[in-house]
């Protein structure tokens, strides 16, 4: 059922009480369903976009450079920010859970195939068609370099959307909208979540659900957690603690080209349809070199030159540029996020890209026609384009790994919202490890594809500038991960390996702020899975209550 905060009346009892309707609460939610569990879905935002919720998300970040605005990284309302990403899926790796001797803080409680047993289910819930990840390799004789690792697409990038009819009929699954949830109230002893405070600009209530799951996304799931905390300074550890700390994303931009010995092989890195979603394949770094090389995980794929620089002479590109420079065109192609960092710095060369265009308009136009045509009106929609390069020259794009530092943190503002609860703080912060990793990964590819023959990298920027230009470009928010990271103890981690909190017994979190590393891959395919397992043991939970058994 779908209801409104205003108009729910008496918020009765259920099984579990998920805080957030993003893709993971609504995956937990529905997988709690199918174990014939009762759910009460509480989300603070609406179906269409909501001026009070998205006002109570500001916080205020130590280095604008290195961290997104929150209003464009955190999304409320039902979907969550499943409304404005790309729709990526790509799993953890093995190699994430190794004892790597140059990454110790990353040690997960569990094993990968905890997780990865319920990617399946995960590939379901996104309609990615079958958990496949792996493919021939496009190359061979690459040595530590992998070819045959794929990233899958989802055809409805909005998991609201997407499931918004089941949830609409469901009998056990009740979603609450323009729900806020704005305090956690712990029994005397702490040990227990005895009551929520739920409101909306008009009025406050208190409910009390047996079990608490905060699905609402790392940095809005962390900043409860810290109110929490500030009321009873004792909790997670006290502010010595880890909760808000180890805040991790991912590094990511170009400082290399890569040229293709033959301009042919290109078709096997772009986009391509497999059991009804979009795939594409991506170089990625073996196992064995990064322990090797003691290297955290990193992957790479080619990519059209930056649309702003107008100097790639590229009509197609420039055009593209032009449509999302015009906020009320760009806005309607892209996610708010993306049309920004497509834009570039300015000042805009408006001029220089209309002189691209005009170069071969016809030509142009044609190739515009046919990316509307596959990104807009067909069914799934492709997730980008690829310009041709008559000499097999593309730009490289680098994902890796950040690693978890204890001074990277989230702390809670002096500054409130409408509702009482204090914002953000953020300081987001990357190492020079994280970098020199990027630059050793790509001098492992150059000097793999030079060996086989199959290429070379050309780099952007000269040997000494490199490590400078990968922090210059670091950025995240967007996955926002480690600050209620997983862990044996309370001491070194906010949740156990079931994602219970610990010392509270009825207290979950389902999100990528559990994950103790951020590997080389967009959390939000693994963060589901968890979600999943999450709501296995929760029924198994409710079973060994209703029968008597410490569960």
């Amino acid at each position: 059922m779908l209801t409104t905060f205003a108009n729910a009346g008496e918020l009765g009892a259920c099984d579990v009480c998920v805080v957030g309707a993003g893709p993971v609460g609504i995956a937990l939610a529905l997988a709690c369903e199918q174990r014939g569990l009762s759910v009460l879905l509480l989300e603070s935002g609406r179906e269409e976009q909501d001026a009070f919720a998205a006002s109570l998300t500001a916080g205020h970040r130590t280095d604008e450079l290195r961290h997104a605005a929150t209003d464009i990284a955190i999304c409320r309302g039902l979907g969550g920010t499943s409304r404005w990403w790309g729709g990526r899926c790509v799993p953890l790796d093995d190699v994430d859970f190794a004892r790597r001797p140059h990454a110790a803080s990353t040690i997960w409680p569990i094993p990968h195939h905890e997780i990865s047993c319920w990617y399946d289910a995960a590939a379901h819930f996104f309609g990615i068609g079958p958990a496949r990840f792996t493919t021939a390799p496009a190359a061979q004789a690459l040595g530590d370099i992998r070819t045959d690792q794929l990233e899958r697409w989802t055809p409805d990038i909005d998991a609201g959307r997407r499931h918004r009819t089941h949830l609409a009929n469901s009998r056990l699954i009740t979603v609450v909208m323009g729900a806020t949830v704005t305090e956690l109230l712990l029994s005397e002893d702490g040990r227990r979540v005895v009551a929520l405070v739920v409101g909306d600009a008009n009025r406050t209530c208190r409910i009390a659900p047996r079990r608490t799951v905060l699905a609402c996304g790392g940095l809005e799931t962390t900043r409860l957690l810290l109110w929490a905390q500030q009321k009873r300074p004792g909790l997670f550890g006290g502010g010595s603690g880890p909760l808000g700390r180890f805040y991790m994303g991912h590094a990511s931009g170009k400082i290399a080209d890569i040229v293709l010995a033959d301009p042919t092989s290109v078709s096997a890195y772009d986009f391509f349809m497999d059991d009804g979603a979009y795939a594409r394949r991506r170089f990625t770094l073996a196992p064995e070199a990064q322990l090797r090389e003691r290297l955290f995980n990193v992957a790479f794929w080619l990519d059209n030159p930056p649309f702003h620089q107008a100097a790639h002479r590229n009509g197609v590109l420039s055009l593209v540029w032009m449509a999302l420079a015009v906020p009320p065109i760009g806005r309607r192609l892209v996610a708010e996020a993306i049309r920004i960092i497509h834009l570039g710095p300015r000042p805009y060369r408006w001029l220089s890209h209309l002189r691209n265009v005009m170069m071969s308009p016809l030509a142009t136009l044609r190739t515009i026609a046919s990316i509307v045509q596959a990104r807009l009106l067909t069914k799934p929609r492709r997730p980008g384009f690829l310009i041709r390069s008559f000499e097999g020259r593309y730009a490289l794009h680098f994902l890796a790994e950040q690693t978890p530092l204890r001074e990277s943190r989230v702390t809670l503002s002096d500054r409130k919202d409408a509702l009482g609860v204090p914002f953000l703080d953020i300081d987001l912060r990357y190492s020079e490890a994280d970098a020199r990793s990027v630059m050793r990964a790509h001098e492992i590819l150059d000097q793999a594809l030079r060996s086989a023959g199959y290429g070379r990298l050309e780099y952007r920027v000269p040997p000494e500038a490199r490590l400078a230009s990968i922090l210059q470009q670091a950025k995240d928010g967007f996955h926002q991960i480690g600050t209620t990271r997983m862990g044996l103890t309370p001491d070194d981690s906010v949740v156990d390996g079931n994602c219970r909190v610990h010392g509270i017994e009825n207290l979950y979190v389902s999100s990528s702020s559990v994950f103790a590393s951020s590997s080389q891959a967009n959390p939000t395919f693994a963060a589901v899975a968890l979600a999943l397992r999450l709501a296995a043991h929760l029924a198994q939970h409710v079973r060994a209550g209703e029968i008597g058994v410490a569960a």
